[in-house]
């Protein structure tokens, strides 16, 4: 174990090892007081065995203090230790004592290395709009009752769902400062929403669009005057994707000869990976968009740079010209309500992507993407149906059924023919 009298001069001259471990040098006036090198910075720490266990106190950063301050620091550290006194947990406290609701975000974010970016977006919009008031104010100084009055100000100023998602969005962060602050902050403040039953009771949504109601709103998909967000607004509804899933689509995972199109991992909502077959009418969609490709995107924004960000002008668009209000969700519940009339729970649940650890019996049942592409196809036919005007509905229904033949040994098998 190397000592020396650590001077300025001397850790200036300090060099990392090249192998990449850190280099420690101890100082020959103050036991337990040294210097650690590594690549990225020179730090002083005060170092003591408690318990059996060495505690190793961060003094500072060589440059900004130098080794004469960082001594009488570390010498006063020492010193605290020696009285049974946990620095660490002190230091640790103390700067959550005035952490501020900013940082407490930020503290969240770094905590939580696998958090998608569009959540970290969501948070941050969330208390940026409704909080921002409070950002810089430190999480010990916002109590019940400001949260309490904020929840119902919110509510009357948007809605509930918001006054709740502000709130539940709050609770995270501080419940996350409180539990690495090891009781230097009190419980959450919004222990009260729940002590006074201040939560808005908000049903989950139910709403979709019905299936009369499809001629007119894929009209007015069909004129919007952005051909991209229509034919995004009709693949949501044909496959049942989620939003994100379809506007950040890139062409990589389009597959045009083998008609399949992939939703990866690190997009879909439960991180698997997820392969559907392309009906006819999804084909078409694919077409277009492949006929008018402008970047690396099927959706791309404007003038060709990245992908459409959101639909919320189409949305209004085609909700003003059709009179059918809808929301984009509803597409993906329109799209699992028609796909209930056609096809078995199991291949619901593939096409929509639906798995749960819980559930036993989707670990054992593998569909293959082919043993999709009758049902999905049974999908369309039924929704594209409901998209003509009634006369050609009610010819489509008069029409016999065409007879799809497969020949397997030799004999001529009828396949049940499609809708």
């Amino acid at each position: 174990m190397k000592k020396i009298k650590l001077t300025k001069s001397y850790i200036d001259s300090l060099q990392a090892p090249e192998d990449g471990k850190r280099l420690i040098v101890w100082d020959d006036e103050l036991q337990g007081f040294c210097i650690r090198v590594s690549k990225k910075k020179k730090v002083y720490y005060a170092v003591k065995r408690i318990g059996g266990k060495l505690q190793w106190v961060n003094i500072g950063v060589h440059g900004p203090m130098n080794p004469t301050d960082a001594r009488k620091e570390a010498l006063k550290t020492l010193a605290n230790l020696n009285k049974g006194i946990d620095v660490n947990k002190q230091k640790a406290q103390d700067r959550v004592k005035g952490i501020t609701l900013k940082e407490a975000l930020k503290d969240y974010f770094e905590s939580k290395p696998k958090l998608r970016e569009g959540t970290k977006k969501t948070y941050e919009c969330l208390l940026n709009e409704w909080l921002s008031d409070w950002m810089e104010k430190p999480l010990k100084d916002i109590g019940k009752k400001d949260v309490s009055s904020r929840h119902l100000k919110i509510a009357d100023g948007r809605s509930a769902v918001t006054a709740n998602n502000v709130m539940r969005t709050f609770r995270a962060i501080y419940n996350h400062a409180q539990a690495v602050s090891d009781g230097a902050l009190p419980e959450s403040p919004t222990k009260i929403l729940s002590r006074s039953k201040q939560w808005f009771h908000v049903g989950r949504r139910q709403t979709y669009i019905k299936e009369h109601e499809l001629n007119k709103w894929s009209k007015a998909v069909i004129s919007y005057s952005n051909p991209v967000a229509g034919d995004a607004l009709l693949l949501l509804l044909l496959t049942g994707c989620r939003e994100k899933e379809v506007l950040t689509l890139q062409w990589k995972d389009v597959d045009m000869k083998g008609k399949t199109f992939t939703i990866q991992a690190t997009v879909a909502k439960n991180h698997r990976e997820h392969t559907l077959p392309m009906s006819d009418a999804i084909l078409d969609v694919f077409k277009r968009r492949d006929a008018a490709r402008e970047n690396d995107y099927v959706f791309p924004g404007q003038g060709g740079i990245g992908h459409i960000v959101e639909l919320k002008r189409a949305v209004q668009a085609v909700t003003k010209k059709s009179k059918v209000k809808f929301c984009l969700h509803d597409l993906r519940r329109t799209f699992s309500g028609i796909a209930e009339q056609e096809v078995s729970y199991a291949i619901l649940k593939r096409l929509l992507n639906h798995y749960t650890g819980n559930d036993v019996t989707a670990g054992y049942l593998v569909i293959p993407t082919e043993q999709l592409r009758d049902p999905m196809q049974k999908i369309t036919n039924r929704i594209m149906t409901a998209m003509l005007e009634p006369e050609e509905q009610e010819q489509q229904e008069k029409k016999p059924e065409p007879q799809k033949q497969h020949e397997e040994k030799g004999k001529v098998i009828p396949l049940r023919a499609r809708r």
